[in-house]
Protein backbone atom coordinates (compact mmCIF):
# COMPACT_ATOMS: atom_id res chain seq x y z
CA UNK A 1 0.00 0.00 0.00
CA UNK A 2 2.77 2.20 0.69
CA UNK A 3 4.93 1.48 -2.26
CA UNK A 4 1.46 2.04 -4.31
CA UNK A 5 0.86 5.33 -2.30
CA UNK A 6 4.00 6.20 -3.21
CA UNK A 7 4.40 5.74 -7.11
CA UNK A 8 0.91 7.76 -7.28
CA UNK A 9 2.09 10.81 -5.66
CA UNK A 10 5.37 10.43 -8.09
CA UNK A 11 3.44 9.80 -11.24
CA UNK A 12 1.42 12.73 -9.68
CA UNK A 13 3.18 15.52 -8.54
CA UNK A 14 6.90 14.85 -10.55
CA UNK A 15 6.67 16.58 -14.02
CA UNK A 16 6.09 13.88 -16.74
CA UNK A 17 9.24 15.07 -18.55
CA UNK A 18 11.62 13.57 -15.63
CA UNK A 19 9.68 10.25 -15.75
CA UNK A 20 10.64 7.96 -17.92
CA UNK A 21 7.31 5.62 -17.93
CA UNK A 22 5.55 8.96 -19.06
CA UNK A 23 4.64 9.58 -22.84
CA UNK A 24 6.59 12.61 -24.17
CA UNK A 25 5.40 16.12 -23.90
CA UNK A 26 6.12 17.94 -27.13
CA UNK A 27 5.35 21.22 -25.34
CA UNK A 28 7.33 20.38 -22.03
CA UNK A 29 10.44 21.51 -21.24
CA UNK A 30 13.59 19.41 -21.29
CA UNK A 31 13.50 16.48 -18.25
CA UNK A 32 15.54 13.79 -17.12
CA UNK A 33 13.33 11.46 -18.82
CA UNK A 34 12.77 13.71 -22.44
CA UNK A 35 15.69 11.47 -24.49
CA UNK A 36 14.17 8.25 -23.40
CA UNK A 37 10.43 9.20 -24.24
CA UNK A 38 11.99 10.75 -27.43
CA UNK A 39 13.59 7.42 -27.86
CA UNK A 40 10.72 5.66 -27.36
CA UNK A 41 8.64 7.60 -30.11
CA UNK A 42 11.52 7.09 -32.65
CA UNK A 43 11.07 3.00 -31.81
CA UNK A 44 7.32 3.35 -32.40
CA UNK A 45 4.88 3.36 -35.62
CA UNK A 46 5.23 6.65 -37.16
CA UNK A 47 1.69 7.27 -36.35
CA UNK A 48 2.84 7.53 -33.45
CA UNK A 49 4.89 10.47 -33.86
CA UNK A 50 2.95 12.18 -36.41
CA UNK A 51 0.24 12.59 -33.65
CA UNK A 52 2.38 14.22 -31.17
CA UNK A 53 3.88 16.51 -34.16
CA UNK A 54 0.37 17.53 -34.99
CA UNK A 55 0.50 18.94 -30.83
CA UNK A 56 3.83 20.68 -31.14
CA UNK A 57 2.61 24.40 -30.38
CA UNK A 58 3.85 26.77 -32.76
CA UNK A 59 5.80 24.63 -34.43
CA UNK A 60 5.90 25.37 -38.30
CA UNK A 61 5.54 21.93 -40.36
CA UNK A 62 4.26 20.17 -43.63
CA UNK A 63 4.59 16.39 -44.44
CA UNK A 64 7.76 15.58 -46.98
CA UNK A 65 6.64 13.24 -49.79
CA UNK A 66 8.53 9.85 -49.48
CA UNK A 67 12.08 10.20 -51.10
CA UNK A 68 13.72 7.34 -52.83
CA UNK A 69 17.03 7.97 -52.95
CA UNK A 70 20.06 6.05 -54.74
CA UNK A 71 21.20 2.90 -52.79
CA UNK A 72 19.58 3.15 -49.30
CA UNK A 73 18.71 6.76 -48.90
CA UNK A 74 15.81 8.45 -48.46
CA UNK A 75 12.60 8.25 -46.59
CA UNK A 76 9.47 6.83 -45.80
CA UNK A 77 7.73 9.27 -43.60
CA UNK A 78 9.52 12.92 -42.94
CA UNK A 79 8.50 16.23 -42.46
CA UNK A 80 9.05 19.66 -43.99
CA UNK A 81 10.68 21.94 -40.69
CA UNK A 82 10.55 25.99 -41.58
CA UNK A 83 9.91 27.71 -38.06
CA UNK A 84 9.28 27.09 -34.38
CA UNK A 85 7.30 29.99 -33.06
CA UNK A 86 9.23 33.28 -33.68
CA UNK A 87 12.77 31.30 -34.97
CA UNK A 88 12.47 30.14 -38.64
CA UNK A 89 15.11 27.88 -40.02
CA UNK A 90 17.90 29.87 -42.64
CA UNK A 91 18.44 29.36 -45.64
CA UNK A 92 14.94 27.91 -45.94
CA UNK A 93 13.17 24.42 -44.32
CA UNK A 94 14.86 21.29 -44.11
CA UNK A 95 13.39 17.51 -44.41
CA UNK A 96 13.02 15.81 -41.18
CA UNK A 97 12.49 12.22 -39.84
CA UNK A 98 9.39 13.13 -37.47
CA UNK A 99 10.96 11.69 -34.50
CA UNK A 100 14.51 13.97 -35.18
CA UNK A 101 11.55 16.87 -35.64
CA UNK A 102 10.09 16.44 -32.25
CA UNK A 103 13.67 16.95 -31.23
CA UNK A 104 14.09 20.02 -32.85
CA UNK A 105 11.10 21.40 -31.31
CA UNK A 106 11.79 20.42 -27.78
CA UNK A 107 15.43 21.84 -28.20
CA UNK A 108 14.64 24.91 -30.07
CA UNK A 109 12.65 26.23 -27.09
CA UNK A 110 15.59 25.53 -24.85
CA UNK A 111 17.39 28.00 -27.11
CA UNK A 112 15.08 30.37 -27.50
CA UNK A 113 15.24 30.87 -23.53
CA UNK A 114 18.55 30.48 -22.96
CA UNK A 115 18.87 33.26 -25.43
CA UNK A 116 16.53 35.55 -23.39
CA UNK A 117 18.28 34.33 -19.89
CA UNK A 118 21.99 35.11 -21.55
CA UNK A 119 21.06 38.33 -24.19
CA UNK A 120 17.42 39.50 -22.45
CA UNK A 121 16.76 38.86 -26.55
CA UNK A 122 14.61 36.35 -28.61
CA UNK A 123 15.55 33.67 -30.47
CA UNK A 124 14.70 34.42 -34.55
CA UNK A 125 16.83 31.99 -37.03
CA UNK A 126 18.79 29.21 -36.83
CA UNK A 127 21.04 28.71 -39.47
CA UNK A 128 21.95 25.17 -40.62
CA UNK A 129 23.79 23.06 -43.35
CA UNK A 130 20.58 20.65 -44.17
CA UNK A 131 19.97 17.41 -43.02
CA UNK A 132 19.57 15.39 -46.75
CA UNK A 133 22.95 14.12 -48.30
CA UNK A 134 23.40 10.17 -49.24
CA UNK A 135 26.85 9.69 -47.95
CA UNK A 136 28.78 7.53 -45.08
CA UNK A 137 29.39 8.58 -42.30
CA UNK A 138 33.01 9.54 -42.86
CA UNK A 139 32.97 10.84 -46.43
CA UNK A 140 33.97 7.32 -48.07
CA UNK A 141 32.83 4.59 -50.23
CA UNK A 142 32.56 1.88 -47.47
CA UNK A 143 31.87 2.25 -43.79
CA UNK A 144 28.25 2.97 -41.79
CA UNK A 145 25.93 5.37 -43.46
CA UNK A 146 25.29 8.52 -42.24
CA UNK A 147 22.45 9.79 -40.68
CA UNK A 148 22.16 12.19 -43.02
CA UNK A 149 21.71 9.92 -45.84
CA UNK A 150 17.80 9.63 -44.19
CA UNK A 151 17.15 13.08 -43.16
CA UNK A 152 17.77 12.11 -39.76
CA UNK A 153 20.58 14.11 -38.64
CA UNK A 154 20.83 17.86 -38.81
CA UNK A 155 23.68 20.60 -39.18
CA UNK A 156 23.74 23.82 -37.46
CA UNK A 157 25.69 26.40 -38.12
CA UNK A 158 24.99 29.32 -35.40
CA UNK A 159 21.70 32.13 -34.33
CA UNK A 160 20.66 35.22 -35.11
CA UNK A 161 18.71 36.95 -32.34
CA UNK A 162 16.56 39.47 -31.68
CA UNK A 163 18.62 42.15 -30.59
CA UNK A 164 20.87 41.84 -33.92
CA UNK A 165 23.32 39.29 -31.86
CA UNK A 166 24.74 36.34 -34.60
CA UNK A 167 26.50 33.56 -32.72
CA UNK A 168 28.38 31.37 -34.85
CA UNK A 169 29.66 28.00 -33.74
CA UNK A 170 32.85 28.46 -36.29
CA UNK A 171 33.65 32.13 -34.63
CA UNK A 172 32.22 31.90 -30.99
CA UNK A 173 32.80 28.82 -29.65
CA UNK A 174 35.69 30.22 -27.35
CA UNK A 175 34.99 33.63 -28.43
CA UNK A 176 32.95 36.44 -26.35
CA UNK A 177 32.49 34.94 -23.03
CA UNK A 178 28.33 35.37 -23.49
CA UNK A 179 28.16 33.89 -26.87
CA UNK A 180 30.61 31.24 -25.92
CA UNK A 181 28.30 30.39 -22.94
CA UNK A 182 25.19 30.50 -24.85
CA UNK A 183 26.92 27.98 -27.21
CA UNK A 184 27.93 25.49 -24.44
CA UNK A 185 24.06 25.47 -23.48
CA UNK A 186 22.96 24.90 -26.50
CA UNK A 187 25.16 21.63 -27.07
CA UNK A 188 24.08 20.40 -23.51
CA UNK A 189 20.59 21.09 -23.80
CA UNK A 190 20.72 18.95 -27.56
CA UNK A 191 22.68 16.38 -25.43
CA UNK A 192 19.87 16.18 -23.17
CA UNK A 193 17.01 15.53 -26.17
CA UNK A 194 18.89 13.81 -29.60
CA UNK A 195 20.59 10.39 -29.25
CA UNK A 196 24.22 11.98 -31.15
CA UNK A 197 25.19 15.72 -30.56
CA UNK A 198 28.80 16.87 -31.95
CA UNK A 199 30.18 19.65 -31.71
CA UNK A 200 33.78 21.69 -32.11
CA UNK A 201 35.15 19.82 -29.12
CA UNK A 202 34.53 16.64 -31.17
CA UNK A 203 36.90 17.25 -34.05
CA UNK A 204 37.84 19.87 -36.32
CA UNK A 205 35.29 18.33 -39.01
CA UNK A 206 33.05 19.94 -36.48
CA UNK A 207 34.51 23.29 -35.63
CA UNK A 208 31.51 25.44 -37.70
CA UNK A 209 28.32 23.37 -36.81
CA UNK A 210 26.87 21.20 -34.28
CA UNK A 211 25.86 17.78 -35.80
CA UNK A 212 22.57 16.71 -34.30
CA UNK A 213 20.70 13.01 -35.10
CA UNK A 214 18.35 10.32 -33.60
CA UNK A 215 20.66 7.67 -34.92
CA UNK A 216 21.26 4.21 -33.01
CA UNK A 217 24.27 5.40 -31.29
CA UNK A 218 24.66 7.78 -27.89
CA UNK A 219 27.29 10.28 -27.80
CA UNK A 220 27.43 14.35 -26.66
CA UNK A 221 30.97 15.97 -27.51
Amino acid sequence: MICFSGFWAVNRYVPPQDLFWRSLDPNAPIGMATSTQLLRVSLSPNTSCKALILRAENLHTTPAPPKDGPQICGWNTARYVSARAGARLAPGEAAMQCPLALGVHIWTGEIDRAAQDIFGADLIKIHHAGTYSCRRQRGNNSGAWSEHAFANAWDITGFSLSNGEVISVLKDWDGDADKKRFLRQARQSACKIFRVTLSPDYNTVHKDHFHIDMGPQKSCR
